[in-house]
């Protein structure tokens, strides 16, 4: 079938080379967000933090420590810790690449003032209303941010490994829009090194109107 054609034609040279090969799969009926995305980076994560420290194979320039702490050091820097929060809640299996909390950054006074309800309009029609495209707005934020954070994420990885990084993604036809999104915007942008992302579905079950037939039209 195509998941062995995929391990056969991908996934066992690029074992063989000493390249990365992270997979997840959409299981039917597990309506799980993000699920084969997640597994696929919780793959990956493991392949980075043992199998590969494990053989010594790849370490950072920076003279010998292992290519998870390099990683970790480096998103510690760059990113701020509500970034680093989000990528725990979409890719908790990555959790030891992201490193420890840093709770000195969280500022009790900026979290008690977000916890004040603002007094406004919001009980008339049109305060209703504007409660409701602010939503909207937010979630749209949200969603842009946890997608940057995510490229950000992988282009760090992609940058201190020495070979290519292949993530599959099977059973797309299970898969749900929050994902499709996802690989989209990851796919688009082109400042990710050496990375392949590689999907799979059966044919007989995406019709038309499928949200996949959209993404691949």
């Amino acid at each position: 079938g195509k998941s062995a054609l995929i391990q056969k034609g991908l996934g066992n040279p690029t074992a063989k080379s000493g390249y990365i090969f992270a997979s997840g799969k959409f299981e039917d009926k597990l309506l799980r967000p993000l699920s084969a995305f997640s597994d696929a980076m919780t793959c990956l994560a493991k392949c980075i933090t043992v199998g590969h420290n494990e053989k010594g194979g790849l370490l950072s320039s920076s003279g010998g420590s292992s290519i998870a702490a390099s990683i970790r050091d480096k998103i510690q820097n760059e990113f701020d810790e509500e970034d680093v929060e989000q990528l725990r809640r979409v890719l908790p299996g990555c959790a030891g690449l992201l490193g420890m909390r840093r709770s000195s950054l969280f500022c009790p006074s900026s979290v008690a003032n977000a916890a004040v309800p603002l007094r406004s309009a919001s009980g008339t029609k049109l305060g209703r209303v504007k409660k409701r495209i602010s939503l909207v707005l937010a979630g749209k934020e949200s969603v842009s941010r946890v997608h940057y954070a995510v490229r950000r994420l992988l282009k760090i990885i992609c940058s201190y490994l020495k070979g290519p990084v292949v993530l599959f993604i099977d059973d797309l036809q299970w898969s749900d829009t929050a994902t499709l999104d996802l690989l989209k915007s990851i796919v688009l942008d082109g400042e990710i090194p050496s990375l392949l992302i590689v999907g799979a579905y059966r044919e007989d079950e995406v019709p038309d109107h499928h949200p996949l037939a959209f993404h691949i039209r």
